[in-house]
Protein backbone atom coordinates (compact mmCIF):
# COMPACT_ATOMS: atom_id res chain seq x y z
CA UNK A 1 0.00 0.00 0.00
CA UNK A 2 2.89 2.62 0.71
CA UNK A 3 4.82 1.95 -2.20
CA UNK A 4 1.62 2.36 -4.46
CA UNK A 5 0.97 5.54 -2.51
CA UNK A 6 4.66 6.59 -2.71
CA UNK A 7 4.54 5.65 -6.58
CA UNK A 8 1.46 7.90 -6.93
CA UNK A 9 2.79 10.82 -5.43
CA UNK A 10 5.88 10.55 -7.58
CA UNK A 11 3.64 10.36 -10.69
CA UNK A 12 1.46 12.88 -9.72
CA UNK A 13 4.55 15.46 -9.22
CA UNK A 14 6.00 14.85 -12.22
CA UNK A 15 3.16 15.26 -14.15
CA UNK A 16 2.45 18.92 -11.89
CA UNK A 17 6.13 19.54 -12.86
CA UNK A 18 5.67 18.70 -16.52
CA UNK A 19 2.67 20.42 -17.39
CA UNK A 20 3.80 23.79 -15.24
CA UNK A 21 6.92 23.79 -17.86
CA UNK A 22 4.62 23.71 -20.58
CA UNK A 23 2.53 26.22 -19.56
CA UNK A 24 5.57 28.78 -18.79
CA UNK A 25 7.03 27.51 -22.59
CA UNK A 26 3.71 28.16 -24.22
CA UNK A 27 2.88 31.76 -22.64
CA UNK A 28 6.58 32.40 -23.46
CA UNK A 29 5.85 31.58 -27.00
CA UNK A 30 2.49 33.48 -26.84
CA UNK A 31 4.33 36.95 -25.86
CA UNK A 32 7.14 36.48 -28.37
CA UNK A 33 4.39 36.11 -31.03
CA UNK A 34 2.21 38.59 -30.03
CA UNK A 35 5.19 41.40 -28.35
CA UNK A 36 4.91 44.68 -30.82
CA UNK A 37 7.64 44.85 -32.92
CA UNK A 38 9.88 47.87 -33.26
CA UNK A 39 8.08 48.83 -36.50
CA UNK A 40 4.58 48.95 -34.90
CA UNK A 41 6.22 51.73 -32.38
CA UNK A 42 7.82 53.61 -35.40
CA UNK A 43 4.18 53.78 -37.08
CA UNK A 44 2.64 55.00 -34.11
CA UNK A 45 2.12 58.65 -34.51
CA UNK A 46 0.71 57.34 -37.96
CA UNK A 47 -2.16 54.82 -36.17
CA UNK A 48 -2.87 57.77 -34.25
CA UNK A 49 -3.68 59.99 -37.09
CA UNK A 50 -5.77 57.50 -38.38
CA UNK A 51 -7.66 56.89 -35.35
CA UNK A 52 -8.25 60.63 -34.68
CA UNK A 53 -9.73 60.88 -38.42
CA UNK A 54 -11.95 57.92 -37.69
CA UNK A 55 -13.13 59.01 -34.04
CA UNK A 56 -13.65 62.66 -35.40
CA UNK A 57 -15.90 61.17 -39.33
CA UNK A 58 -16.83 57.73 -38.49
CA UNK A 59 -20.09 55.89 -38.00
CA UNK A 60 -20.61 55.39 -34.21
CA UNK A 61 -19.49 52.02 -34.60
CA UNK A 62 -16.33 52.65 -36.40
CA UNK A 63 -15.55 55.21 -33.82
CA UNK A 64 -16.17 52.46 -31.08
CA UNK A 65 -13.30 50.71 -33.03
CA UNK A 66 -10.91 53.20 -33.46
CA UNK A 67 -11.33 53.58 -29.55
CA UNK A 68 -11.08 50.08 -28.63
CA UNK A 69 -7.71 50.22 -31.03
CA UNK A 70 -6.75 53.26 -29.06
CA UNK A 71 -6.23 51.64 -25.88
CA UNK A 72 -4.99 48.19 -27.07
CA UNK A 73 -2.30 50.44 -28.45
CA UNK A 74 -1.99 52.36 -25.13
CA UNK A 75 -1.56 49.28 -23.30
CA UNK A 76 1.41 47.80 -26.30
CA UNK A 77 3.12 50.80 -25.85
CA UNK A 78 2.49 52.19 -22.22
CA UNK A 79 5.73 54.46 -22.63
CA UNK A 80 4.36 56.02 -25.68
CA UNK A 81 2.42 59.62 -24.69
CA UNK A 82 -0.97 59.56 -27.00
CA UNK A 83 -0.82 63.58 -25.76
CA UNK A 84 -3.40 64.13 -29.16
CA UNK A 85 -6.09 61.98 -27.86
CA UNK A 86 -6.62 63.34 -24.63
CA UNK A 87 -8.89 65.97 -26.16
CA UNK A 88 -10.99 64.16 -28.31
CA UNK A 89 -11.62 61.70 -26.32
CA UNK A 90 -12.67 64.30 -23.26
CA UNK A 91 -14.76 66.02 -26.07
CA UNK A 92 -16.42 62.72 -26.87
CA UNK A 93 -17.05 61.43 -23.21
CA UNK A 94 -18.99 65.13 -22.42
CA UNK A 95 -20.88 65.39 -25.63
CA UNK A 96 -24.19 63.67 -24.50
CA UNK A 97 -24.95 63.32 -28.35
CA UNK A 98 -22.13 60.76 -28.82
CA UNK A 99 -23.25 56.99 -28.90
CA UNK A 100 -22.96 55.66 -25.27
CA UNK A 101 -20.68 52.68 -26.20
CA UNK A 102 -18.18 55.22 -27.70
CA UNK A 103 -18.54 57.55 -24.58
CA UNK A 104 -17.71 54.09 -22.29
CA UNK A 105 -14.68 53.39 -24.18
CA UNK A 106 -12.99 57.19 -23.88
CA UNK A 107 -14.03 56.72 -20.05
CA UNK A 108 -11.45 53.55 -20.11
CA UNK A 109 -9.29 54.87 -22.53
CA UNK A 110 -8.73 58.65 -20.64
CA UNK A 111 -8.17 56.41 -17.56
CA UNK A 112 -5.64 54.30 -19.14
CA UNK A 113 -3.67 57.35 -20.29
CA UNK A 114 -2.74 58.76 -16.67
CA UNK A 115 -2.96 61.71 -17.61
CA UNK A 116 -4.68 65.02 -15.27
CA UNK A 117 -6.62 66.05 -18.21
CA UNK A 118 -8.22 62.94 -18.74
CA UNK A 119 -8.95 62.25 -15.12
CA UNK A 120 -10.28 66.26 -15.13
CA UNK A 121 -12.53 64.63 -17.89
CA UNK A 122 -13.93 62.00 -16.33
CA UNK A 123 -14.84 63.80 -12.81
CA UNK A 124 -16.78 66.29 -14.69
CA UNK A 125 -19.11 63.39 -16.13
CA UNK A 126 -19.08 61.35 -12.92
CA UNK A 127 -20.14 64.56 -11.18
CA UNK A 128 -23.22 65.71 -13.76
CA UNK A 129 -23.70 63.16 -16.25
CA UNK A 130 -27.68 61.90 -16.93
CA UNK A 131 -26.52 58.35 -17.73
CA UNK A 132 -26.40 56.62 -14.84
CA UNK A 133 -24.13 53.61 -16.39
CA UNK A 134 -21.45 56.20 -17.71
CA UNK A 135 -21.90 57.86 -14.31
CA UNK A 136 -21.25 55.15 -12.07
CA UNK A 137 -18.10 53.86 -14.35
CA UNK A 138 -16.64 56.99 -13.96
CA UNK A 139 -16.90 57.40 -10.28
CA UNK A 140 -15.18 53.93 -10.29
CA UNK A 141 -12.78 54.98 -12.42
CA UNK A 142 -11.66 57.94 -10.39
CA UNK A 143 -11.75 55.46 -6.97
CA UNK A 144 -9.55 53.29 -9.22
CA UNK A 145 -6.93 55.89 -9.71
CA UNK A 146 -6.99 57.13 -6.00
CA UNK A 147 -5.57 53.62 -4.66
CA UNK A 148 -2.89 53.38 -7.39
Amino acid sequence: MKRTLFASAIVLMVCATAVQAQDSVSTTRLDVQHKPTSSMGKRLPEYETNLLITLETGSPTMQAQAVQTMRNLEQAFPTYPFKSLIAPLAAKLKDEKTDRIVRRLAALALDELHSDAGDAAIKGVATSCDDKGLQSLCEALLIKSQYK
